[in-house]
């Protein structure tokens, strides 16, 4: 009888681990993935026509592509996903002329 009742145990415990491991009770960690400049909208918001390169550059760091041809055009681009969801896309556009900042669009 002892036998029979660790048997059906086994099987119990091993069905369950079965149901366990198929996602159908645990979801499995899912890394959160952010690449790029983090741009926060206080910092976005500080930006004005005219400010010179360096003062953006203090604000918001060195900007994720430059145009090795033209020196005048800075993009800053950020993506950030959480636990595999949807993935957020952030890009903020400068223009320069000289030193001298022209226009910032957020696309």
């Amino acid at each position: 009888m002892q036998k029979k009742l660790l048997k059906l145990l086994c099987v119990l415990l091993i069905a369950l681990n079965c149901t366990i491991l198929s996602g159908c009770l645990i979801k499995p960690y899912q890394v959160d993935v952010q690449q790029g400049n983090i741009l926060k909208q206080d910092d976005v918001n500080q930006i004005k026509p005219g400010m010179s390169k360096n003062e953006v550059e203090s604000i918001l760091g060195e900007p994720m592509l430059r145009n090795s041809f033209d020196s005048d055009n800075w993009t800053y681009v950020y993506t950030n996903q959480i636990n595999g969801g949807a993935i957020e896309h952030k890009c903020v556009v400068m223009h320069f002329v000289g030193n001298r900042l022209v226009s910032a669009k957020s696309e």
